[in-house]
């Protein structure tokens, strides 16, 4: 490459890091304004509004949002679609959508607040750093992805420990088969590491873990 075209680089990389942090910024701005605890819900965008594990988002939401627990997903369709019209009705809670300009996705139609960011790294920041939770519904590579980032930035001690629960014992089945007869066999993932998340049918059971409450129950 020419110094030019160097040059080039560098200024185009500056200007490009710049913005992100400005708009990390101006995401925790907006998420800090609103009083109360997130849970950050992911899932498939390609997901019908009437599936079952849509409903499943729908109810989990409002149980979230009728103990004041404000809900948080990537703004788009599918099973952030749902979970936002979940909490459509929360009284004292709210539900905020972080959009990807480039996934021409759109606010969902019952989303309270959103904005939109240019890089899938900003989004994954904002959704991860401010939750007391998290809950993971099926999805495809991107829900992986964050699935994936959350579990290791707890190991990595960047985040807090907090409950991490996967919703759909049959979808995440083979996910798991490979973790045990795979992964594990290949001591690239631990007994420990499994027990950073669980995995259920159960709303209930997800909505105690996430507010820390099962042991009264």
């Amino acid at each position: 490459m020419s110094f030019f075209g160097r040059i080039s680089l560098v200024v185009r990389t500056f200007f490009r890091v710049t913005w992100s942090d400005f708009q990390l910024v101006h995401g925790i701005w907006k998420i800090k304004k609103i009083p109360g605890p997130f849970v950050s819900i992911f899932g498939g965008s390609r997901f019908a509004i009437d599936d079952f594990y849509a409903k499943q988002a729908h109810l989990l939401a409002q149980k979230f949002v009728a103990s004041h627990i404000n809900i948080m997903t990537g703004g788009g369709p599918g099973i952030m679609q749902a979970a936002s019209c979940g909490a459509i009705h929360g009284k004292k809670s709210t539900s905020i959508g972080i959009g990807v300009t480039e996934l021409k996705e759109g606010k969902n139609p019952c989303l309270k607040e959103y904005f939109e960011v240019n890089y899938f790294y900003t989004r994954k920041w904002l959704l991860t750093h401010y939750s007391i939770g998290f809950v993971v519904f099926p999805g495809g590579f991107g829900t992986l992805d964050e699935l994936a980032e959350v579990i290791t930035l707890i190991q990595t001690n960047e985040l807090p420990m907090v409950p991490i629960v996967l919703i759909g014992t049959q979808y995440w089945q083979y996910f798991m088969r490979w973790l045990t007869e795979e992964a594990m066999a290949h001591g690239v993932v631990t007994e420990a590491h499994l027990k950073l998340f669980t995995i259920t049918d159960d709303l209930d059971k997800a909505f105690c873990l996430i507010e820390q409450t099962c042991d009264k129950l």
